[in-house]
């Protein structure tokens, strides 16, 4: 169709003054909607075009709105899924303050780290919860994510 093509890549209008969306920006409803009545109006009225093939197109667009508005919707979902579940976390991890426990994790490197030791305290950094442990070999404070939890020792006395 030549009525919104445009003259040159310098320029980011079509003839019509119809604005062009660069490569990999999103397209609207209005955007399109603005294309499907250029088309309309440019068309050849001896050689109309079948308007089952524009109901289609509109219909194909609604659809895609909609796949688009129902992905906002489970990505809104999914972050208060994971707020919960990081507060859920977070209050167990809490109630494990002042009693002794094990841990396992590994480092960058796959060498494993473990310890044992009283937790003094709880904390979340970038939605991963974290226990402070003081460690029963070296009496230093290390901090563990909660996930490396492995055991805890109710009967132990704490130190």
């Amino acid at each position: 169709m030549e009525a919104i093509s445009a003259r040159s890549t310098n320029y980011n209008k079509t003839e019509n003054g119809t604005s062009i969306v660069p490569k990999g920006e999103e397209v609207d409803k209005d955007i399109f909607l603005k294309m499907l009545v250029a088309q309309m109006v440019n068309q050849d009225p001896f050689n109309s075009q079948d308007p089952t093939e524009y109901i289609t197109q509109l219909a194909q667009f609604t659809m895609l709105d909609h796949m688009m508005s129902l992905n906002d919707s489970m990505e809104y979902l999914v972050g208060v899924n994971n707020g919960i579940l990081v507060n859920t976390a977070m209050s167990t991890a809490s109630s494990l303050i002042d009693k002794h426990i094990e841990v396992k994790e590994f480092d960058e490197d796959g060498t494993e780290i473990s310890g044992s030791g009283v937790v003094k305290s709880t904390f979340i950094k970038d939605g991963i919860v974290y226990l402070e442990v003081k460690l029963d070999d070296s009496e230093e404070i290390k901090s563990f994510r909660y996930e490396s939890l492995v055991k805890i020792n109710s009967d132990k006395e704490n130190k």
